[in-house]
């Protein structure tokens, strides 16, 4: 046998050791997939809000559009996905996952080099990323640039265009494709698929003048979830589903515009194709909740653009038909020092972006607390302490940690100093945030049903 030859069969011999033989997928494409029976580790994240660095010079109107914002750390978009393609090489997910909002506004030219950046981490760990739009990323008014004292108008994208830029993350491997919208169904393993769901809806924006909150399935697309599920069972394969906005209600005060509009209807077209768990965004907040039942249960990931800059690992044991589900912090400290970064908010960045955090939101209440006559009486020092409380509970919203955190915010002064305050909107706010259930958010198990 000529040398040659032997070579190449070790090497596709090697290859069906480390994932299942090539074959066709539904538009004859060849796929790899992860061979039945063997663990997959997934990497799950959200909110990217990627903006290039072309659309902005940092000057006044971009500082001026960050202090207006809700903490995220656009300034450091290249470096926080240079991050996270450090912490994949170290971490070697089979697949990622990122469920939306994949940049700031929509604007092309930010979804152009996000696409450069995922080609560039599939090129160098050989871990496939799978995407979906979120609200903000389709056909987006706002989508700007920022040049010295001004917001400038750029190009959003199409849905047609969005698929193009991103075909070689999802779209162009699919097993099925939604005609209603832009879901898709994926299998990086024969055992586990991965229903990427498209909850957004963009079509009326230029209308409104903004990107459309509010989510929602439509009754073909409820249909198609149907049809994957029944090619799912015929190939003995479970499927986890992965959408922009959340199927079950993560808070009592932020639900309208982030629980999916028709969420009942969707869940139980999930649940009756066997579907248990869901990962979500949108929310910014890192949450898990369950059914009534415990039918299903919905992940709504942390945004990896804001503090804390977290992502989920999620593992399927086949031999134990389990999921399991942990956060981890991008380590951006680490890639900074190894890329020979100086900047000293790189170097310290957990450190950096928890202070302008926790600062964006005290400076916030205290400028509400100075403004109220309610409470002239209170000096400074006090109205400072009130302040920082709203910070620390923010904080801890974001986490998922109340678990572990809350005790020690409401066993404060500045707290007990809210105790005995005039009633206000900010009040209530801080006393029905000081009820967070304190349950551990940051970890999951759960059994899959049999197939």
């Amino acid at each position: 046998m000529p040398v040659r030859r032997l070579n190449i069969m070790l090497l596709c011999s090697l290859l069906l050791l480390l994932s299942s033989c090539s074959r066709q997928d539904a538009a004859g494409e060849q796929m790899l997939r992860i061979q039945s029976g063997r663990n997959i580790k997934l990497l799950t994240t959200t909110d990217t809000h990627y903006l290039s660095p072309r659309l902005t010079d940092n000057g006044p109107a971009f500082s001026r559009f960050l202090a207006a914002g809700d903490g995220k750390q656009l300034a450091y978009s290249s470096e926080m996905l240079d991050s996270l393609a450090y912490d994949i090489g170290i971490e070697r997910p089979a697949a990622v996952i990122i469920s939306g909002d994949l940049t700031n506004n929509g604007e092309k030219a930010s979804h152009q080099d996000l696409a450069e950046h995922l080609r560039t981490i599939e090129q160098q760990t050989g871990t496939q990323i799978y995407v979906i739009p979120g609200n903000h990323d389709v056909q987006n008014p706002w989508a700007r640039r920022f040049e010295g004292e001004k917001q400038l108008t750029v190009p959003s994208v199409t849905p047609k265009q969005f698929r193009k830029i991103y075909s070689d993350f999802g779209y162009a491997e699919a097993l099925l494709k939604d005609n209603d919208s832009m879901s898709y169904l994926a299998a990086p393993s024969e055992d586990l698929w991965l229903l990427m769901l498209d909850t957004s809806q963009y079509s009326s924006n230029k209308k409104l003048g903004h990107p459309q909150l509010d989510g929602q399935l439509t009754d073909a697309t409820l249909r198609w979830i149907d049809r994957c599920g029944k090619l799912a069972a015929e190939q003995g394969a479970h499927m986890v589903a992965v959408m922009h906005h959340s199927l079950l209600d993560h808070s009592d005060f932020v639900q309208e515009g982030f629980t999916l509009n028709n969420n009942g209807q969707a869940a139980a077209a999930l649940i009756r194709n066997g579907i248990t768990t869901v990962f979500s965004g949108h929310i910014h907040f890192q949450d898990i909740r369950s059914s009534s039942g415990e039918d299903i249960y919905d992940i709504a990931n942390s945004a990896l653009s804001v503090y804390p800059h977290q992502y989920g690992i999620l593992n399927y044991t086949p031999a134990a038909g389990t999921l399991e589900y942990h956060t981890s912090g991008l380590n951006v400290e680490l890639w900074a020092k190894s890329a020979g970064s100086t900047d000293p908010d790189l170097l310290h960045f957990k450190a950096y972006s928890e202070a302008a955090f926790r600062k964006l939101s005290a400076d916030r209440s205290y400028a509400r607390l100075t403004g109220d006559t309610s409470y002239k009486s209170y000096t400074e020092e006090e109205l400072a302490a009130m302040a920082d409380v709203v910070g620390r509970l923010n904080e801890i919203y974001f986490a998922g940690t109340a678990d572990q955190d809350i005790a020690a915010v409401t066993g404060s002064e500045g707290f007990r100093l809210w105790q005995t305050a005039p009633y206000s909107g900010l009040k209530s706010y801080v006393l029905r945030m000081s009820e967070l259930e304190p349950k551990d958010n940051n970890h999951f198990v759960t059994k899959l049903p049999q197939r």
